[in-house]
């Protein structure tokens, strides 16, 4: 599964280096390298690894999410210059990369304008062209060693405060050369993807030692990270306060950091040695874990009931379950044909009772979604969308008759046309005809297999299936989940329909990015290639919205066109269930959105249990 990375904050304290930790994943990295990870190849496998490697000048806090300082030393002050909007950030001066150098103001405007040079002039895409926006961002200035001026052309909460504000900023030391040297070859962004950054320098307070392909990604702890003995105190009023007494820096926000305390986290990093090994199904890694050669298992979907169940009679093995920020979809390939025609889309649509599907054939273990934003992101779901959903509420004969009307609405027909008679198929159609009067041939509906999810596995069957008694000729193909990545974005576009899925941020910006045409290009994040003017212009308006009202306001009639046109159907999602063998390390909390999955297994915080 893909996602958009949001960034967590790092916090980190004084520690007595211990034992190495063992932690599983289910599939490998496509690349550790921050120019292809955050441009065409983001996955969430990659991320597990890197993702604490580069800092951003804000972050989320842990757990409450607050929007915080991280590299900044403090919120920035905005201010109206001329016909552009003035960001100016001041930075912290007390952070250094692993290799020595100290962290300035140089870093932060070569990143910037770097990632903005090669948006508008090679076609740079992914994360980098949804945090660096060049429609919003127009530079970054240093005023000195540690004060940043970022210009915008608006004050946007999505383009400015939750977009340029969280990037990645990169070595200008180390990677400044490189760029140079890649910008003279025929394929810039194709030998940036493929540097060998072995030798990095990162932020973070791990760096990576080795990765022996198939096996093992290894991380060991800075032992000079610059961070140590931070403490992060969320106070219930609201207040944040974020203090290290090593290093003298200092911050508190949101109110006064008086009262109760919700969470007071003080930080390591507590281990010498992550070792990250790669299982390339679920039963090893999960038999793993029994036996005590993983402490943890990355899993973005959480593990299945019979899985649960299994480790919850283990020795030493403790399931907890957190709610989710995301879902799981099917795209249509909008560039080929009939999956260009709306009511295509809407009659396969029609035919999807997810209710059923989550109920009885995946045993409640899953949840039906209708909207692209999800139903745990309660302040921006929309939850008139169900109902806007072709077949919402329909019994299983009426699913099919409205499939069957919608496809004779845009004109297609049948060799044998499908007939109900109350809630029975008592004849399949036959040898589907377009409005162009091709035949509808094989349609590929490729899926994750039963190894990876089985889940998603085995709604592509049933869709499949439904499909077919109406005479579309949809067949699923169940494969390894990189080989999808492979056939959507690195082919590129190389697909009929695809299904997948997608861990998101708390403001709800991958609308646009997913959906807006602008972001249709190779290696970009609409691969469906939707293209509906209207919703550009309101997808604009809403990424320029400095109030968060208007902002929701412009999100609700998105997710409304969405679940009309349906690029994508989204179909479920489930709660994240995870296990941890409480013998071997200590999280210092269990209870977080989207689970333990999402913030990374918080290295820089576990422990090992004593």
């Amino acid at each position: 599964m893909r996602k958009l990375f949001v960034f967590v904050s790092i916090l980190v304290v004084l520690s007595v280096f211990a034992q190495t930790i063992n932690w599983a994943l289910l599939e490998e990295p496509k690349t550790l390298n921050p120019w292809n990870h955050y441009g065409p190849n983001a996955t969430v496998w990659n991320s597990y690894v890197l993702g604490t490697w580069y800092g951003a000048l804000y972050s989320y806090s842990d757990v409450r999410f607050d929007w915080i300082p991280s590299l900044a030393a403090d919120l920035p002050k905005i201010e109206q210059e001329g016909n552009l909007w003035a960001y100016t950030v001041p930075l912290r001066k007390d952070v250094f990369w692993s290799d020595g150098t100290q962290f300035t103001a140089d870093d932060v405007v070569w990143t910037m304008n770097t990632v903005m040079k090669l948006i508008k002039e090679y076609g740079l895409g992914g994360n980098w062209a949804s945090m660096i926006d060049p429609d919003y961002f127009v530079k970054a200035e240093k005023i000195d060693d540690f004060t940043v001026k970022i210009y915008f052309t608006q004050p946007s909460l999505a383009k400015a405060n939750f977009g340029a504000l969280m990037a990645p900023i990169l070595s200008k030391k180390y990677w400044e050369p490189k760029v140079e040297e890649a910008l003279k070859t025929g394929a810039p962004l194709q030998t940036l993807y493929n540097y060998d950054n072995f030798d990095e320098p990162i932020i973070g307070p791990f760096k990576l030692v080795k990765w022996e392909k198939g096996a093992f990604v290894q991380q060991k702890a800075r032992p000079d990270y610059f961070d140590k003995g931070s403490t992060l105190i969320l106070y219930k009023n609201g207040a944040v306060e974020i203090k290290n007494p090593n290093t003298g820096f200092y911050w508190a926000g949101y109110g006064e950091p008086t009262g109760e305390k919700m969470l007071e986290l003080v930080t390591g990093p507590y281990v010498e040695d992550i070792i990250y090994r790669i299982y390339l199904n679920r039963a090893a890694a999960i038999t793993a874990l029994i036996n005590g050669d993983v402490s943890f298992v990355f899993n973005s979907l959480g593990l299945q009931k019979g899985e649960a169940d299994q480790l919850a009679k283990a020795s030493g093995v403790k399931v907890i379950s957190n709610t989710t920020n995301g879902f799981r979809y099917m795209c249509f390939n909008m560039r080929r044909y009939p999956m260009s025609i709306k009511e295509f889309r809407q009659a396969i649509a029609a035919l999807i009772d997810r209710e059923f599907l989550c109920s009885r054939v995946l045993g409640g273990q899953a949840f039906p979604q209708y909207s692209v934003v999800p139903v745990g992101n309660a302040f921006w779901y929309n939850p008139k969308v169900p109902e806007i959903t072709p077949g919402y509420g329909m019994s299983y004969g009426e699913r099919r008759k409205l499939a069957i009307d919608l496809l004779k609405k845009a004109g297609f027909k049948w060799v044998v046309e499908p007939k109900i008679e109350g809630n029975n198929v008592v004849r399949q159609g036959r040898g589907l005809i377009a409005p162009n009067g091709q035949r509808i041939e094989q349609i590929e509906l490729l899926a994750p297999g039963t190894g990876y999810d089985p889940m998603r596995a085995t709604m592509a069957l049933y869709i499949e299936r439904w499909a077919n008694e109406i005479g579309i000729p949809i067949k699923a193909n169940l494969v390894d989940f990189n080989y999808i990545v492979q056939r959507v974005w690195d082919e590129p576009f190389n697909f009929d329909i695809y299904m997948l899925g997608w861990s998101l941020g708390y403001y709800p910006d991958h609308m646009a990015d997913f959906f807006h045409s602008k972001r249709a290009g190779v290696g970009d994040f609409n691969a469906a290639g939707y293209n509906n003017p209207e919703f550009d212009k309101l997808a604009d308006e809403f990424l320029a919205a400095s109030d968060i009202n208007k902002a929701k306001e412009l999100g609700f009639k998105l997710q409304e066109i969405l679940a009309e046109d349906l690029p994508y159907i989204v179909l479920f999602d489930t709660p994240i269930v995870e296990a941890y063998r409480v013998d071997q390390i200590v999280f210092p909390y269990e209870q977080t959105l989207s689970g333990l999955q999402y913030v990374g297994g918080v290295p820089a915080l576990v422990k090992t249990a004593q």
